[in-house]
């Protein structure tokens, strides 16, 4: 069995230019004292380079030699991959007595740092999962830096801390469950998402040109996604990447520590959570922000004693200017004790007698009077006492998840608190990743509306990611109860089923939410997925044609291409349509290297329709490489091997196998097969009658152990 650690990360090649760019443009400056440096990555995949470096490019290929234009002060470097050019280093610029080297100094420090990328390759690759590692992540927080009130500004940047801790018996199985997370990951994100392993499970994201808003749905997102491939916890840490000076030190390492700080929290909320860096702005701005106990205390004195009241919390949409908003209260209110302010923006209204629709009524006309005297528009929100079981210390906070209710109908707008108000809190506790706080709410709102299918929805899905299958069950159940057409809660359902075993139940929620709604790429996804588990391989091959297509239409709206292409190939496969399956199989490994079930299933497909032994062998050596824990692999490997009469190779790999699964039968037949061939019929006459103790009418075993005798 192969050792599970890869120490060699092979030749450059041209799409590092991209994936390393940051450390290797910072390498070209400092071996060059130059104004800019800019790699042009060469190769089919890359596309035509510039039109400006044409004629360089073909001098460069045919002399093998740097281009230099001291006129210009231009620079064309050529980097190398061993024998193979992969990019130019195009410097400009500078020191003058730079252009005036001869050309054999150049073609030596072309060469020179060209090795240098190829070790800072090395350095950067994480030995275990291949993928970049906290050397590089360390690289691209630093060239994030910026100082403030420079230009251009910072675009906004998250750093996130993926947890995906193995809980395995040995570091063998550790590792095995490590690599097989990261090329889930690597499936879900793309390649382009720059994914890296710092160790002990622990995935490092940088997402560009998002905030920390975008960053939790992303990051909600791929926690459902893990859950769905069956992993057993994964928590998400993350931080916002604030300007930094990058020559200060410890800018990154603050970064670091902050997400890990937060990744820390996400553990005690459960097993598939997350949490943001919250600063002291962050907590102060909170839509559920602590009110202060000054203000706390002049309520209590209002409302003590009184058996009927409303509380009305109003808020500026605007961020005020001047204390107008507070004149304009006082002006209308007068000096009476019902007003208590809370800043310059906010001030809480006490209303003695007023229950729901009397409120509202008395604020239709308190709105009139309010834009007669003119100023910024405000919105309100509206909790009632007595109202169920609230206390009234509750009211305070239930005004504010009330106005943030009323936020979804736009500035100038008035909510009273109900259902839907503890709906949305429950939202936003589960958009922060704290789930138990999620549920909480939706309890109480599920108290105020039995029949609420959204609430019932919402409690299903937080239910799933603390694996709570049978409540979350019981959620879309009584959902589906009410509205039996309602596309989440079968959509959702179908996931609790399928967790549970029961995956015809899954299929046929699934057809249902097909025929609600057949252009969700997520339910295509795994709907045909499940066909493809099941045999059905044609309705599985038509289903994920049609989400390829959505999802090459509109990325944005769910799915995820590699794996889609996966299943796809699977399913073409299956149906003896090889040059299909070769194609989707190739999509696959493209978007994602290191999917060890496709290059195994892709190095099948290239040798049985003889595309190309070596490559078969390569690619099929590869995949027990990434996975030598999967079975399925070896026999594949162990197929090419014996196709290419590399009998000694074949008996290691199915033997193999056969130690991981002794219960496939196909390479116990093919490895019974090379021992007939080599004259050694007893111990082929044993895996015969092992695969029939397994499989007893299985009758290629049976036919091969009749042909002994």
């Amino acid at each position: 069995m192969t050792i599970p650690l890869l120490f060699e990360a092979g030749p450059l090649i041209p799409a590092d230019l991209r994936r390393f760019s940051t450390l290797f443009t910072k390498t070209a400056f400092d071996f060059f004292p130059c104004e800019t440096a800019r790699l042009v990555p060469l190769g089919e995949e890359e596309g035509k380079p510039p039109a400006e470096l044409k004629a360089a490019l073909k001098q460069i290929r045919d002399n093998h030699l740097p281009v230099i234009d001291a006129k210009r002060q231009e620079l064309l470097l050529p980097i190398w991959g061993g024998e193979t050019l992969c990019g130019l280093l195009v410097v400009r610029g500078g020191e003058a007595q730079l252009y005036g080297m001869p050309t054999v100094w150049f073609d030596e420090q072309s060469h020179i740092i060209s090795r240098e990328f190829y070790l800072l390759k090395q350095s950067c690759q994480d030995p275990a999962t291949g993928l970049v590692n906290g050397f590089h992540l360390r690289g691209e927080l630093e060239a994030l830096g910026q100082k403030e009130g420079e230009v251009p500004p910072l675009a906004p940047a998250t750093l996130a801390l993926l947890e995906v801790y193995p809980r395995s018996r040995d570091a063998d199985r550790s590792l095995r469950y490590i690599v097989r997370a990261g090329s889930c990951l690597a499936s879900m994100l793309g390649e382009d998402m720059h994914l890296h392993h710092l160790g002990a499970g622990i995935f490092g994201l940088l997402w560009y040109g998002v905030d920390m808003e975008q960053a939790r749905q992303l990051g909600e997102s791929l926690l459902l996604r893990l859950k769905r491939e069956n992993f057993v916890t994964a928590r998400l840490g993350i931080t916002t990447v604030t300007p930094h000076d990058p020559e200060e030190s410890g800018a990154p390492e603050q970064l670091l520590a902050q997400a890990w700080q937060a990744l820390r929290t996400a553990r005690l909320r459960g097993p598939f959570s997350l949490c943001g860096h919250a600063t002291a702005l962050d907590i102060e701005s909170h839509p559920f922000r602590k009110t202060p106990e000054s203000v706390l205390r002049k309520l209590r004195s209002l409302y003590r004693g009184k058996g009927r009241f409303s509380l009305v919390l109003l808020s500026m949409d605007q961020e005020p200017a001047s204390n107008h908003f507070s004149k304009r209260l006082r002006t209308l209110v007068g000096q009476e004790k019902g007003l208590v302010l809370v800043n310059q923006r906010e001030a809480f209204l006490f209303l003695d007698g007023l229950d729901g629709e009397g409120v509202r009524t008395w604020l239709n006309g308190f709105r009139e009077k309010m834009e007669a005297i003119g100023g910024s528009s405000f919105s309100m929100g509206v909790a009632t006492f007595p109202f169920h079981d609230f206390k009234k210390s509750d009211l305070p906070l239930n005004c504010r998840k009330a106005l943030r209710h009323a936020a979804f109908s736009g500035p100038d707008s008035l909510a009273v608190f109900d259902a839907v108000s503890l709906n949305i809190s429950g939202d936003v506790y589960y958009n922060e990743g704290d789930l138990v706080k999620a549920l909480r709410e939706y309890r109480k709102g599920l108290l105020l509306d039995p029949a609420n299918v959204n609430i019932l929805n919402s409690m299903g899905v937080a239910s799933i990611q603390l694996n709570r299958a049978r409540a979350a069950r019981a959620c879309f159940q009584k959902a589906l109860a009410i509205d039996a057409r309602n596309f989440m809660a079968l959509f959702n359902l179908g996931f609790v089923c399928l967790e549970g075993g029961e995956d015809r139940e899954a299929m046929a929620l699934w057809e249902s939410a097909l025929a609600v709604d057949g252009e969700q790429p997520d339910l295509l996804q795994h709907l045909g997925m499940l066909y493809c588990r099941q045999g059905l391989y044609a309705r599985g091959r038509e289903v994920l044609a049609r989400c390829e297509t959505l999802i090459n239409k509109a990325p944005q709206q769910g799915g995820e291409p590699m794996v889609v292409a996966r299943w796809l190939g699977r399913a073409c496969e299956a149906l003896g349509e090889n040059g299909l399956a070769i194609a989707a199989y190739q999509r696959a490994v493209s978007g994602n290297p290191r999917d060890a079930g496709s290059l195994s299933r892709l190095g099948r497909l290239y040798a049985l329709e003889k595309q190309g032994q070596d490559i078969a062998l390569a690619l099929c050596g590869q995949a027990v490489e990434l996975d030598g824990g999967n079975a399925a692999h070896w026999y594949r490997f162990g197929l090419v091997q014996a196709l290419a009469q590399d009998r000694e190779g074949a008996v290691q790999s199915l033997t193999e196998c056969l130690r991981l699964d002794p219960r496939q039968a196909e390479a116990a037949l093919l490895l019974g097969g090379i021992f007939a061939q080599q004259a050694r019929p007893g111990k082929a006459r044993k895996l015969y009658e092992k695969v029939l103790r397994y499989f007893p009418e299985y009758a290629p075993a049976q036919a091969a152990l009749a042909a002994l005798s």
